[in-house]
């Protein structure tokens, strides 16, 4: 949603919208993101002062991930609350504000990358590591030349 600062200042506080987005070109291809089937948010505007706002959000996604192991499909739903604050002056605790409008976009996508797990896996799949029975059997054996070390222990 974006607002510019004029409406935000004519609009009774707090505010609360409603908005669905298509975040597919921001968020296919990122961190294992195959497809954004919806995007639903609810937000409510709180002003602190006429250059800062607060913006409680909750996000619902329907995301489809690709599975860690079979890089199958994995639908999986997203849902979130946060809580961003926006301001005119640039800080690496806020969003800015920039050119008189507070975009709100980039702090969903933000929270969507956040809130999404790092691996999922589709259902059946299991990770086994060949490399175990490997290690084991490194384990039992004893280099030959240390047996006789064996016996201070």
């Amino acid at each position: 949603m974006r607002f510019t600062l004029s409406q935000l200042l004519k609009l009774p506080m707090p505010y609360e919208y409603t908005e669905e987005l298509d975040l597919t070109d921001d968020l296919v291809g990122l961190e294992g993101i195959l497809k954004v089937l919806s995007c639903n948010v609810n937000g409510k505007i709180s002003r602190i002062d006429d250059e800062n706002y607060t913006i409680d959000f909750h996000i619902e996604a329907e995301l489809v991930l690709e599975c860690a192991i079979s890089l199958k499909e994995v639908p999986y739903m997203v849902s979130t609350d946060c809580t961003e604050v926006f301001s005119t002056k640039e800080s690496d605790e806020t969003f800015t504000i920039t050119k008189q409008t507070l975009d709100t976009k980039e702090a969903v996508i933000t929270n969507l990358l956040l809130a999404k797990p790092m691996n999922v896996y589709a259902p059946g799949v299991s990770f086994e590591d060949e490399n175990d029975e490997f290690e084991d059997e490194e384990e039992d054996k004893i280099n030959p030349a240390f047996e006789s070390l064996k016996e201070l222990l």
